[in-house]
């Protein structure tokens, strides 16, 4: 096991990019074109100041890029606040036996500190996390590795030394250009997404060989599935 183990946030502590995708699709009508999902996909992963300033190229929108950045992120916030959210499956049982290991875990996350914030406090997870690096701290997004070496940086461990786990191509492309170890979480809500070039790609939170790869034993994993199959 590595010496720091950095979690993407939507998406893989939470199925959220269904909620966004549909939140975005609504306010893209309102501004007067439409996106396809297949095209909104291509947008998971990366920072909202890459996706504005593609569409605002694209659908020549005259609105300012700092006005469609702050609206739509705003939007974002107030649909959270209303939204009842709901970890990944399996998702606590880890970062609890992570914790007990006493392995440093930090989020590195695109999007704002306060949605962030408020995430972590609607999920009871805050506690897990020994640093958060958001996307307002960094000049390039996803898929520039940037936030994943200041992640890094923070706790003076090497990139070589980290372990990365995303569920986006953008974010798994950030986390290898990094030089990090990265593990691709298929997650179905997060779209068709191209995760090949992580080391290693699995699709449960409770897969034993999960926690074989984080180095932990997978007691409580057999234990878990055997109460509720």
């Amino acid at each position: 096991m590595n010496q720091l183990l950095i979690f993407d946030l939507d998406g893989v502590l939470l199925n959220t990019e269904q909620l966004y995708m549909e939140m975005n699709l609504r306010y893209f009508t309102r501004l007067g074109f439409s996106v396809s999902e297949q095209e909104y996909h291509t947008f998971i992963g990366t920072s909202a100041t890459n996706m504005w300033q593609y569409l605002k190229s694209k659908h020549q929108l005259p609105q300012p890029l700092h006005q469609l950045i702050t609206d739509e992120k705003e939007l974002k916030y107030q649909t959270l606040q209303q939204t009842t959210l709901t970890p990944s499956e399996g998702i606590v049982l880890l970062l609890e036996r992570l914790a007990n290991a006493g392995i440093p875990m930090a989020i590195a996350s695109s999007g704002m500190r306060k949605n962030i914030d408020l995430i972590l406090e609607k999920l009871q997870l805050s506690h897990f996390f020994d640093h958060i690096v958001s996307g307002e701290q960094v000049e390039r997004g996803k898929p520039e590795p940037d936030i994943f070496l200041k992640a890094a940086a923070y706790f003076g461990t090497a990139p070589q030394h980290c372990t990365v786990i995303e569920d986006s191509e953008n974010g798994v492309k950030a986390a290898k250009a990094a030089g990090m170890f990265c593990l691709g979480y298929s997650n179905p809500g997060s779209g068709n997404q191209n995760l090949h070039a992580a080391d290693w790609i699995f699709c449960s939170f409770l897969e034993p060989k999960l926690f074989a790869v984080l180095g932990l034993d997978d007691k409580s994993v057999s234990l878990f599935n055997n109460k509720f199959h």
